[in-house]
């Protein structure tokens, strides 16, 4: 279940809220004022393990050290 940062318009507080993505969106503040706005943040993303470049992996099956050219 994502969680979706809102901030008031009125007193500008911001608060997240875990909803379903069919949810309806609230139309309040905690504090109880009228007209909120989603913010829109950028997810997070954790890589793991070893890098994602060309060299980490070969091709088609074939090791970076093959000798062919991709």
């Amino acid at each position: 279940m994502p969680v979706y940062q809102y901030e008031c318009d009125v007193c500008a507080v911001r608060f997240e809220l875990h909803r379903h993505f069919g949810d309806v969106h609230p139309t309040t503040c905690p504090n109880g004022h009228e007209g909120v706005h989603r913010i829109f943040a950028p997810p997070t993303v954790i890589f793991k393990g070893s890098g994602f470049y060309v060299t980490d992996h070969g091709r088609n099956g074939k090791g970076k050290d093959s000798g062919q050219l991709p």
